[in-house]
């Protein structure tokens, strides 16, 4: 968590510079979402995790630090949000407009009223016990990298705000120089 901490104040820090320092170039998601479920794979075995990833080699173009940050943050919240017997499913779709990755738990889920304010800074929303943790700073932070990287983010959750927490990212269908 401390290092989540830090990463978090670093990509903050980043965001708000004058330069920008990303490298875009072709990535295989499915090896960038496994090091991504490696660098938690304590907290997830902790938890008691069952992790599917459906991807091939697709390969989208990004910065691998920035969308290995993206992605971190939503498994982190999956973490930090679960409930018992917890799943997280990493699913990828494509269509003429873009390359889609579906990250999604079966945790507690955001109220339905609060899913229009989740990218805001600050916002915590009804988080329940786990409130008084929340920063809310990582959707904040995963919308802003998403932006520079000319991705765009798109929440849903159950009508009931207890039937999980969905994230897709939509990829635009652009050829990368390397």
């Amino acid at each position: 968590r401390m290092q989540e901490s830090v990463d978090q104040m670093l990509f903050y820090a980043r965001l708000k510079g004058v330069k920008k320092d990303y490298l875009f170039e072709r990535i295989v998601l499915s090896d960038c979402v496994k090091e991504v479920l490696e660098d938690y794979r304590p907290l997830l075995l902790e938890k008691g995790f069952q992790v599917s990833v459906n991807l091939s080699d697709e390969t989208v173009c990004a910065d691998w630090r920035g969308l290995r940050f993206l992605l971190g943050q939503l498994v982190s919240n999956s973490v930090k949000y679960c409930e018992k017997e917890p799943k997280l499913w990493f699913a990828a779709e494509q269509t003429k407009e873009a390359f889609i990755l579906t990250v999604k738990d079966n945790g507690i889920g955001v109220l339905s009223c609060d899913l229009p304010y989740i990218f805001e800074k600050g916002f915590t929303g009804n988080s329940g016990e786990n409130r008084k943790h929340a920063t809310g700073m990582g959707l904040y932070l995963a919308q802003g990298i998403a932006k520079d990287l000319n991705l765009s983010l798109e929440a849903d959750t159950g009508a009931d705000g207890e039937s999980g927490f969905s994230m897709r990212i939509f990829f635009p269908a652009v050829d990368c120089v390397s």
